[in-house]
This record gives C-alpha cells, structure tokens and sequence, in this order.
C-alpha cells in the first residue's frame, strides 16, 4: 500500500520517474555516515550502485544464456534432428516448425554465433554470383584502370524464404556449442526472481551490516 501511495502521491512526475524516486528513498539514498569505516554516504551509493550493476549484470546473463540454449540451440538441434546437412537438404524457418517466431527469424538473419555452424543456401548462391562478377570485372579492370573499385553488396535475406542447413563438417561443432543441457526459460525466470529478491534483501542488509562494523570498529 505504501509503494502505491507513493507512486499516486505527486501528479507532476511520470509513472517511470515515480518509480525511479520511491526506490531511490526506499532503497539507494544514503542516510548514515560511517567514518570509522573510512567513507561516507558518497562511498556507499557508489557501493550500492556497484551490487545494482553486479545484479543487473547478473540477470542478463541468465537471460541471454536462456536465448543461447533455447533460441540458437533449439534451432540447430532441429536442423541436426531433420538431417539438414547440405544444401540439397536444407528448410525453411517454416518448414523448420517455426513459421511466425519472431526470434528465431531475428536469429537466422542476425545471430553471429548461430551463424558460425548455420548456413543459408540463398547466401551461399548469392555470394558465389558475386565472386564469379568480381572476377570478370576485375578482368575488365586490369584493361582500363580508370574504372571504379568494384563494388561489394550484402545479402540481405529473407527468413520466410531462405533455406537454412549445417554443414555436415559443422555437425559436431554445433552438437557441442549448442546441447541441449543448460538453463531453460523457466529456469532463468526462476533465477531472476530469485536474484532479485536477493538484490532487494542486500539493499536493506548493507546499512546496518555497515553500521555494525563501524561501531565495533569504533569501540576498539
């Protein structure tokens, strides 16, 4: 009731800046100073802005292993569980089982780490054109030097329509990176909550494990 008080009291701030304040006032302002300790509330801010950090590093790590094992892995062991091992044998996203996952798709055109084992045969066929046109022109180039540097283009592709495959060389090295053991999504939602409790309990704790120190520390 006091944390909805507090975001419903001031009518000339935003949602998000009243939420900013009352955790500042609940859980990062410094009241205390601590000088046998050697600092004051500077210090300790900085402090409790470096366990922020550590959390808040913490929590993207849980989610981004989640995506790494779910995500990537999910669609590399399907490609390996469908025997897409060259480019005669390659699917779609679609035909993959994944027609409208927006992650997925954002993975296969974007993903560097899925793509280092996953390879798509529009882009292979696309490059293949353009080194064949890159060396007839440079041909053309070495008789008449005033023509212009040739120009590289990127593929852009189409996750809708691209056809996806790992390499029967890569198969081992995609079984390896991207097995199935490790954290789900429900475990790193778990974790998260978890983390975030422990974030909030150290908040609370600190002052008064500092303030004990710094008595005991006075009284010597």
């Amino acid at each position: 009731m006091n944390f909805l008080y507090a975001l419903t009291a001031t009518s000339d701030t935003t949602f998000f800046e009243d939420v900013w304040n009352y955790l500042y006032d609940v859980y990062l302002r410094v009241d205390g100073n601590y000088q046998n300790l050697g600092f004051d509330k500077s210090p300790l801010f900085s402090l409790r802005l470096l366990v922020l950090g550590l959390f808040v590093g913490g929590i993207i790590a849980c989610i981004a292993t989640a995506y790494h094992k779910q995500v990537l892995g999910g669609i590399a062991r399907k490609l390996i569980e469908m025997s897409c091992i060259s480019p005669e044998s390659a699917k779609t996203a679609e035909e993959l089982g994944y027609p409208k996952n927006p992650l997925v798709k954002n993975a296969l055109l974007r993903s560097t780490s899925l793509r280092r084992v996953v390879r798509c045969v529009e882009e292979d066929a696309f490059y293949a054109d353009q080194r064949a046109d890159r060396e007839a022109y440079e041909k053309k180039r070495a008789e008449n030097k005033e023509l212009p540097r040739f120009k590289e283009r990127e593929y852009i592709g189409d996750s809708k329509t691209d056809h996806y495959y790992i390499p029967e060389e890569l198969r081992i090295r995609a079984e390896i990176k991207f097995e199935k053991k490790g954290s789900g999504w429900v475990s790193a939602v778990i974790s998260v909550v978890l983390m975030l409790i422990l974030f909030f309990i150290v908040l609370l704790v600190l002052p008064s494990v500092l303030q004990l120190v710094d008595n005991f520390l006075g009284n010597m």
